[in-house]
This record gives C-alpha cells, structure tokens and sequence, in this order.
C-alpha cells in the first residue's frame, strides 16, 4: 500500500512538472528578433512556468512549426507573457555553476526582475531534502529554491550571502558610499533587495 502512494505520488510529480503550455513570445539575436510559439514546462498545474528548466534550454515551434531547441549561448534572450505577467529572461554567463554540470552551454538563461545599470535576476536551484517523518518527504526528495542574482554592467553574476548579508552587500557597493551607508544603518536589509537595486539605479554612479 505504502510503494503504491508513493509511485502515485511520484507519477502526479512528474505530470506536475512534464506539463507544457504553448505561448507566443520572441527570441531576441544578436542581429534579429524572431516571433515563435514556445513551449513552455509549468509546474502545480500550470500556475508558474518551470524556471528551473528553462535556464537550460527552451523549445519552441518555428514559422513552418518545426519543433526546437533554443539553448542560452544561442540567443541574446527570450520574450513571452504567461497569464498577466510579461517574461524576460536573459542569456549571461553561469559563472555561478547553475544547473547540469555536465551541460555543454557557457551560459544560462536567468529571469530579469529589475532592468538597468545593476540588474536583478532570479535563478533556480534544486536541493534535496532530507526524510522528514511528520511530512512524510522521502530521502532524496528535491525542491526548488529561488535566488537572488545581481549583475552590475557586464560583471560576473552575483548571489547575496545568506548568513552575512549585510557586510557581504557593504563589500559588493563598494562604488557607491551612499548606499553601503544605509545598507550599514540597517535601512536596507535582507529583505529590501528591490530596493536596494532601484537605489542604486537612482542615485549610484
């Protein structure tokens, strides 16, 4: 009784995560832009696009509606709306080491938040749980975990430290006194990133 929950539960997983939803959007060249027909992995039943693959890769249907495959060194970025929301996510260098390490791509693509001279992104990672007797979460079991990732100019990708955030972002804003001061002050904190970004974009050199 008890391998039979657990393959059910394994298999509405699967679905859950294997579902895909055809939307419009572009895919952004260096030269040119491209309308197609993506089809996009969703997770829970299709309340949110499955980020997480798509740092990876992303297929799509072309003007003859030949399936393909969009990898992150192949494009600058990809454009799509899913529900009320416009998706952006952008091609950048995984000088982080996200993902599949023994993917061939130097780069992965990352959903933009804030746009400008320092950038917000969100990434995706997968942890795996340990088993935890009162959910019943099996050994091994993995979940996904949104990160924040700054990007000044064209300078390598930046997560904020969990355990140290305040003198990790007093160290990471070094050009910009003003900002490192309040984030000092404690007028900033963890919690504030957006903030934090659209400050730096106002007042920050």
């Amino acid at each position: 009784m008890h391998k039979l929950i657990i393959f059910s539960l394994a298999f509405l997983g699967f679905i859950f995560v294997t579902e895909a939803k055809k939307v419009k959007g572009q895919i952004l060249y260096l030269n040119d832009t491209v309308d197609v027909i993506f089809n996009i992995p969703v997770k829970f039943l299709g309340q949110e696009p499955n980020y997480e693959r798509l740092q990876q890769k992303v297929i799509y249907y072309d003007s003859n509606g030949v399936k393909r495959v969009l990898k992150p060194d192949d494009a600058k970025e990809i454009r799509f709306r899913f529900g009320h929301d416009e998706i952006r996510m952008l091609s950048r260098e995984n000088t982080l080491g996200i993902g599949n390490i023994f993917s061939s791509n130097s780069n992965i693509f990352l959903r933009i938040e804030i746009d400008g001279k320092l950038k917000l992104f969100y990434c995706y990672l997968t942890h795996s749980g340990m088993y935890n007797p009162s959910t019943g979460m099996a050994p091994g079991a993995s979940y996904s975990v949104e990160k924040f990732v700054l990007q000044r100019g064209e300078r390598t990708l930046k997560i904020p430290a969990d355990l140290n955030f305040k003198n990790d972002m007093i160290r990471y804003f070094y050009d910009c006194p003003e900002l490192s001061q309040k984030i000092e002050r404690k007028e900033f904190r963890k919690s504030d990133v957006s903030a934090i970004v659209k400050f730096y974009n106002q007042h920050c050199n």
